[in-house]
């Protein structure tokens, strides 16, 4: 990130901007991200898949910290990633890193069971996979927009490619993400030329205004089960 300001969520300037542009969604993902760099001991080999611009890449100043994206993605600075490959096909040698971070990348491959193999074998023996994964959101990133993910079906995906100590929990409440869902609609409803333009203007300012109050609602929701998305940490054992 360019500007290394601390703000008001105890991070750079960039990040917090790149955080509130949508927050709902970014604050878990934020938070998720923190822990990994604390439960990682500093000079831990740790590899950002599917990194894009790295966002989040300030967090892991204490570690050796790499970035991988490939030639399809859509962020502007994949020419400054450390590895231009297919999530599917890393060229680096097995055991390479003691950490892999894959944030909301999942969705956008067309044979995640692979990818995930893929991340195991790059995992020294013991190392971890921090995840996350969407289980609600509109298309984005098209073509390259497959699947969304329940927390069984992750699970399973994740077992079956090898790891263990599989924690699979939700990142947010539902209450959260219809908020995050109506603040979308500014972009998700689009622009078209027939006049009505300014009542979608004015359709935006209302869904994001009561936005707000949903969110505010976040205590009730007892269940969990209606999240964006999920944050998984998993385990390549240690044998076999």
């Amino acid at each position: 990130m360019s500007n290394l300001t601390t703000g008001p969520l105890g991070v750079s300037e960039g990040l917090r901007a790149f955080v509130s542009e949508v927050p709902f969604e970014r604050r878990p993902i934020l938070d998720f991200m923190r822990r990994a760099a604390r439960e990682l001991p500093p000079g831990a080999r740790v590899i950002d898949v599917g990194a894009g611009d790295a966002p989040y890449r300030e967090l892991f100043d204490h570690h050796q910290y790499l970035t991988s994206d490939w030639e399809h993605s859509l962020h502007e600075e994949l020419p400054a990633v450390d590895i231009q490959a297919p999530a599917t096909s890393l060229p680096v040698e097995d055991e390479s890193f003691d950490a892999v971070l894959f944030t909301q990348v999942l969705e956008h491959l067309a044979e995640p069971g692979a990818a995930l193999t893929e991340l195991l074998r790059v995992l020294r023996r013991g190392g971890r996979l921090y995840l996350t994964a969407p289980l609600v959101w509109e298309l984005h990133e098209l073509p390259y927009d497959y699947y969304r993910y329940t927390s069984a079906g992750l699970r399973h995906l994740l077992e079956r490619a090898g790891f263990s100590d599989i924690e699979v929990e939700p990142r947010n409440d539902c209450f959260s993400t219809l908020a995050q869902l109506m603040r979308n609609m500014a972009h998700v409803m689009g622009r078209a030329g027939d006049g009505l333009d300014g009542r979608r203007e004015a359709a935006a300012v209302v869904l994001a205004d009561l936005a707000e109050d949903v969110a505010e609602l976040a205590p009730l929701d007892a269940e969990r089960n209606f999240p964006l998305g999920w944050a998984a940490v998993a385990t390549r054992p240690s044998a076999g």
